[in-house]
């Protein structure tokens, strides 16, 4: 099922400490209705500056953006491996025993720490690929 524009950027609003509309607004230079419009799934085209000012705070790819809008996401960026050699031995490994843990709160917290380490091992890459572009 797709990740409509919408649920995309409250997720990402959410997870960046629990930005209020309004703080998000303001950091990316547009009005609180005009975030408010994209959450409830009225503002379904915002501008191409929106665009680049929600990637920025929120630690989205424009194409992420645009795969939410044109229906294509299906996956949250920060639920996707990216980058990552998935046939290193070591996170197989890794993945092997968090698959052999009980369902639980501990379980739960490793995958919330691999996601986490996921998401900032993009972010790094991203600003790295920023930096040559600069």
């Amino acid at each position: 099922m797709a990740i409509p524009l919408a649920q995309l950027i409250r997720e990402a609003r959410l997870r960046t400490g629990g930005l209020s509309q309004g703080q998000l607004a303001r950091m990316v230079g547009c009005s609180t209705e005009n975030i408010t419009s994209m959450e409830n799934g009225r503002n379904r085209q915002p501008s191409p500056e929106l665009i680049t000012g929600l990637g920025k705070v929120l630690d989205l790819t424009v194409e992420d953006i645009y795969a939410a809008i044109t229906g294509t996401l299906h996956r949250f960026p920060w639920e996707q491996v990216g980058e990552l050699d998935l046939k290193d031995p070591e996170l197989e490994l890794m993945f092997r025993q968090l698959d052999s843990l009980p369902d639980g709160e501990a379980k739960e917290r490793v995958k919330a720490f691999i996601r986490f380490t996921l998401h900032e091992e993009r972010r790094r890459l991203r600003q790295e690929a920023e930096k040559k572009e600069a």
